[in-house]
């Protein structure tokens, strides 16, 4: 779940002559006590230049900037994805003074050259391993398309239990690659050295050109489900693990996935949801933006106001059809901005909470998710065992919310539930939970997580069926 929440301010006097503006650039973008890194990375083109944008405390990396004009000293870079911009001028050869935009709001930025940083993973797996790494294609369920991954094996090719690993929300790799953390690599690494084998793959979309990646820009969950379930019809194929008990470790939207599979695929052993959302997909968009707009210093009452307006929103977008959206935009704005809860609101916050509208109308997936619930794909897949498994400082699945839902759904002799007091959404050890932590924690994933997640399998997936 990777989201911006940005603000800024003035630009200094434009001055022409000529600079270059390729490398490396830095700075930190301040609002309010959070501080988030923010990175451009500007090549010389035959025309101009090439650039794309990385935020490191949240993961994100390679954001398209769509236009790059530079005149003299002074630059603009527009994000259209992210409904940003910059504006900049060069004083000197080692600074860009100016202002990020986005969403109507200004935040100074200055940018600095600056090197890759180094960091340290511990945890991440290097070569020579103790069993062996095959790289495997195939198709996804429903044929449209072929999923590149990696198929971990233990050395004597006689595995104990199979698992699928299915990554969170975006467009991510099979190393499921977040904050300069390698999550599912991590995993991979920690179930094969036990006896488990382990197949991670490049999520749809990964890697492949604008254009190519534009045809799959209708996907949603439903289509990331079948790739799921072609991974899991591939290892069925695979001598090593066809007759062995086969299930899916999901994270995040990925742990969503793994319920609706295990709902469609009733030969599916067994799942692990790691911070799986078990709510409506509307509700889980109102509990995190509750938490940033109050980690945004807002008063309490305009928080509640902003979220009552935000629920009008999504309460009117749930029950029209994506087309009626689409076509119908300026008459569905101009109702919801005369709701009585839109009008208790300045008018900049309207406004921005009003652009929910926009982002939910122009994709496909995120519409799917604002509508989709859970609840009978959960209750469809209890037949099978299931193990779920929460931080209690995760900001983005909140533990008592989903946990307790999953709970109130399910028989407690087909699931098995864990919180874990000090943890976030990725499973590191923390201090507030928030994204802009994941980078600077050296722990990938915490080590009674993962030897939880082993113990769990082998319990229940040893041996043949």
């Amino acid at each position: 779940m990777k989201k911006f929440l940005f603000t800024l301010l003035a630009l200094l006097p434009i001055v022409a002559l000529g600079q270059d503006f390729a490398g490396r650039w830095g700075g930190l973008l301040s609002f309010n006590d959070n501080k988030i890194r923010l990175i451009f990375q500007l090549k010389a083109a035959a025309e101009g230049y090439t650039a794309t944008m990385d935020s490191p405390d949240q993961g994100v990396s390679g954001i398209p900037v769509e236009q790059v004009r530079v005149e003299g000293k002074a630059i603009e870079l527009e994000m259209p994805a992210l409904k940003a911009s910059y504006k900049g001028v060069m004083p000197t050869p080692k600074m860009i003074v100016g202002t990020f935009y986005q969403n109507g709001l200004e935040f100074p930025l200055i940018l600095a050259p600056e090197r890759p940083q180094k960091v340290n993973r511990p945890q991440e797996p290097r070569a020579p391993y103790p069993y062996t790494v095959s790289e495997v294609s195939f198709p996804s369920r429903d044929k449209s398309l072929t999923l590149n991954g990696t198929l971990t094996l233990p050395a004597d090719g006689n595995p104990l239990a199979a698992v699928i690993l299915v990554t969170g929300s975006g467009t991510q790799n099979r190393d499921e690659e977040i904050a300069q953390h390698k999550p599912f690599a991590v995993i991979a690494d920690y179930l094969t050295r036990r006896g488990i084998a382990v197949l991670r793959y490049d999520d749809r979309g990964y890697g492949l050109s604008k254009e190519e990646a534009a045809k799959l820009e209708y996907s949603t969950t439903e289509n990331m489900c079948l790739d799921a379930l072609g991974a899991w019809d591939y290892l069925r194929t695979r001598p090593e693990t066809a007759k062995i008990k086969c299930g899916i470790i999901g994270h995040s939207e990925g742990g969503t996935i793994a319920f609706m599979a295990a709902a469609r695929e009733r030969k599916i052993n067994f799942l692990v949801s790691m911070a799986g959302s078990t709510l409506r997909g509307d509700q889980v968009l109102i509990a995190q933006n509750r938490t940033a707009l109050s980690g945004a210093g807002l008063p309490l009452e305009v928080t509640e106001q902003s979220l009552d307006f935000l629920k009008n929103i999504f309460d009117f977008m749930r029950v029209r059809g994506l087309w009626d959206l689409q076509h119908n935009t300026r008459l569905h704005k101009t109702r919801l901005s005369n709701l009585p809860t839109a009008t208790k609101l300045p008018i900049t916050l309207r406004e921005s909470l009003l652009r929910s509208y926009d982002a939910v109308s122009a994709s496909p997936w995120l519409y799917f998710f604002l509508r989709y619930d859970p609840a009978e794909d959960i209750i469809r897949a209890s037949r099978i065992p299931m193990l779920a498994l929460n931080g209690e400082r995760d900001t983005q699945v909140n533990a008592e919310a989903h946990l307790g839902r999953l709970e109130q759904l399910l028989p407690t002799r087909r699931l098995t539930v864990k919180r874990y007091p000090n943890l976030n959404h990725l499973f590191q050890p923390c201090t507030t939970g928030l994204s802009n932590e994941y980078v600077q924690i050296e722990t990938t994933i915490d080590e009674e997580v993962l030897s939880d997640i082993t113990q769990w399998i082998l319990s229940r997936g040893i041996g043949h069926k």
